[in-house]
């Protein structure tokens, strides 16, 4: 992988850097060379010798450059972490048991949850219904991308909207980069239509966080931020703050 101090680094193509670097450290090739730079973008971090690298206030990241083509970046952040100290809002869970019971991994658990609970609806505030999972399409000067789900929406004042949705479980966190290219593909194939990109996250204790983002001055920006936790929907749940009349 080439790593450069610029903002647009040469590309570098990532099976062949890979091949060469287990060669010069004498390690075994790993069986999926993709995982690699998976596991870079969306769950751990750069090595200590790159991170003394980055500026103060500037982080590196990993972007699509094109077809099996990658490039490191220096911006403002990479990852969007849920805050600690968001209230969290009751949902009744609509969840059908048997799809819990057969999701094959949390990111499909994630995903089925926002759907049949409308946890988009709730989010944004706007009548939404789910076009296609797990869409690849190509990017110019990106290459090829996969949204986990695409959904299309309206408001009460008839506006539309497209909205990507990035799910991540487990270990993987919300990374910038794939909203970025998200929005990017939507602004391709859905030209004049207003694009509301959402990431949600499991947190540890089954939470799930939301986010709607935007891009600002070239950066990735948090317009909100919601925590919903799912509960039992066989008992009336009455707000905190709103009182049972006598």
């Amino acid at each position: 992988m080439h790593t450069s101090g610029c903002r647009t680094p040469r590309p570098s193509i990532v099976k062949t850097a890979s091949k060469n670097a287990v060669i010069f450290l004498e390690i075994d090739l790993p069986d999926n060379l993709g995982d690699i730079i998976y596991h870079f973008r969306f769950r751990g971090s750069f090595s200590t010798r790159m991170l003394r690298t980055q500026p103060d206030g500037l982080a590196w990241r990993i972007e699509l450059a094109g077809r099996s083509l990658y490039r490191s970046v220096l911006g403002k952040g990479s990852r969007i972490v849920p805050s600690a100290t968001l209230v969290k809002i009751d949902v009744p869970d609509a969840t059908p048991e048997i799809i819990a019971s057969y999701a094959l991994d949390d990111e499909q658990a994630l995903l089925a949850i926002v759907r049949y609970n409308r946890l988009i609806d709730t989010f944004l505030s706007i009548t939404t219904y789910s076009l296609q999972n797990h869409l690849r399409t190509t990017v110019k000067k990106i290459g090829q991308i996969e949204i986990d789900e695409l959904y299309v929406g309206i408001d009460s004042q008839g506006q539309h909207y497209v909205v990507p949705v990035q799910a991540k479980g487990g270990k993987d966190q919300i990374s910038v980069v794939q909203t970025t290219q998200d929005m990017r593909a939507c602004e391709e194939k859905f030209v004049g239509v207003r694009c509301r990109p959402v990431s949600v996250q499991f947190m540890p204790d089954k939470t799930i966080a939301m986010f709607e983002l935007t891009l600002q001055d070239g950066e990735l920006r948090v317009v909100d931020e919601r925590h919903y936790q799912l509960v039992a929907g066989d008992r009336p749940r009455v707000p905190k703050t709103q009182k049972r009349a006598n």
